[in-house]
């Protein structure tokens, strides 16, 4: 199929795959034509599972976040009754923003303009003044806070999609689901959200952002000097050239995990603060590591639980949620907010109970890496400026996807198996965004 979209002459053909030559290239007009920005509003963000939060979050009747989802503010709450909803964050009488406040706890919601209280189920308590309305006024529920369409969970991550018909959470997240399991089965108490939410308003579209956390090729240029400081923490050194040498030849794999989601697994000598000691964590906090690892081997077997333990994953949920399992663990995601510009959220996630020295020393990895002042996300978002103003300014051009295509290759793209430092993952996600805004992919039932 062959969509012609208002703003691009000709067909909406971004996605170039040679299989003949072994190349993977993708239109600059994908990361700035303001057509395919509305594009995919229409389709990727309204059809696709999108994170919502974690159920520790929300953990007694009451607790709520608002939180923007696709270009929606959602009220993420658990009421009274125990449930979990997602609510959209506006009155049913002239839409005005209920809840300003990013969290908190309510039994109701209530509307500063005329007055319209709901309850925390989303049912209307009352309606202001009484005089003028019929008593059978909201008898059918009409005037009730609106849901998401649908609202599904994994693993206690929460999901919303806007399509009524799409296919279940379940199903849609195929491979993922492999993954996560691999993070949410190392911790016997579960899985916390830990106070504060990093935010970045970003010059860039929203693609750079989302395909960049799996993309291991760029780590030795553009972080050389996080991994020279995260040898020396792990008790080894090397000159720049060495560095890039070492990190490049890791053994490690970049895979394609169904419906777009990719994500690579590798040994990178940093440091886990739960189950992988270095030097630097100091000696005092190794036997809490080391037990911890060994209680995860006994559990899940030697192969698991050593994949567990000392490999390092990334993996990203189609279209836009990552969650890391290296020196720290988080989950991030990041929305359009016009064709050149992006939102980005990143939450710090943590096993409960977790001892509080090896909590400290997780906060820790986690800033130097992608805190403000960190190593990597400096790095990062300056490269992202760069592009964004490259593609304005420069003629037609295609970006490059090839690394570790082989020609005549003739596999599934969306489930490929390459090198970490490749680009099969990156080649999977960007075939389905292809697919789903051609209009060939509707992830529906």
């Amino acid at each position: 199929m062959n969509y012609i979209s208002p703003g691009i002459v000709g067909p909406l053909n971004l996605v170039h795959i040679d299989r003949e030559k072994g190349r993977f290239l993708v239109d600059k007009r994908a990361f700035m034509d303001p057509a395919v920005f509305e594009r995919e509003r229409e389709l990727v963000f309204s059809r696709s599972w999108l994170y919502l939060g974690h159920e520790s979050e929300i953990e007694k009747p009451g607790d709520f976040h608002v939180r923007m989802v696709g270009g929606y503010s959602m009220l993420f709450n658990r009421d009274v009754d125990g449930e979990v909803n997602a609510f959209h964050n506006l009155c049913t009488h002239r839409g005005v923003m209920l809840q300003a406040d990013t969290c908190g706890k309510a039994k109701t919601f209530s509307c500063p303009y005329h007055g319209w209280v709901f309850r925390n189920n989303g049912t209307l308590l009352n309606h202001g003044p009484t005089g003028g309305y019929s008593k059978t006024f909201n008898d059918d529920g009409a005037y009730n806070l609106k849901g998401a369409a649908r609202l599904e969970q994994y693993r206690g991550f929460w999901f919303v999609n806007m399509n009524p018909r799409a296919i279940p959470l379940y199903d849609y997240l195929a491979g993922a689901r492999e993954w996560i399991d691999l993070i949410v089965d190392q911790f016997d108490a579960g899985l916390e959200v830990l106070p504060g939410t990093q935010q970045f308003q970003v010059n860039c579209n929203w693609k750079s952002i989302t395909e960049n956390q799996i993309d291991s090729y760029h780590g030795p240029s553009l972080h050389v000097s996080y991994f020279m400081y995260a040898a020396e923490r792990a008790g080894a050194s090397a000159s720049p050239g060495q560095m890039k040498d070492r990190v490049l030849t890791l053994n490690g794999q970049g895979v394609g995990l169904g419906n777009g989601h990719a994500g690579v697994e590798n040994h990178v000598k940093v440091g886990k603060p739960w189950t992988d000691w270095i030097p630097a964590f100091g000696e005092e906090v190794r036997p809490v590591i080391e037990a911890n690892a060994a209680r995860i081997v006994a559990r899940h077997g030697e192969e698991r639980g050593k994949r567990m333990n000392e490999l390092t994953r990334q993996m990203l949920i189609f279209p836009n949620t990552l969650l890391n399992d290296i020196l720290s663990l988080s989950v991030r995601t990041s929305y359009p907010t016009s064709p050149a510009s992006s939102r980005s959220m990143i939450w710090n996630l943590a096993p409960k109970g977790e001892d509080a020295r090896l909590r400290r020393i997780r906060l820790q990895n986690h800033l130097t890496f992608v805190g403000p002042g960190g190593f990597a996300h400096p790095d990062d978002y300056e490269i992202f400026d760069r592009r964004a103003l490259a593609d304005a300014a420069s003629p037609q051009f295609m970006h490059d996807y090839s690394k570790g295509m082989q020609p005549d290759e003739d596999g599934d793209i969306l489930t490929g198996v390459g090198d970490q430092a490749d680009e099969a993952q990156q080649r999977a996600w960007w075939a389905q965004w292809d697919r789903v805004v051609r209009g060939e992919e509707t992830f529906e039932e």
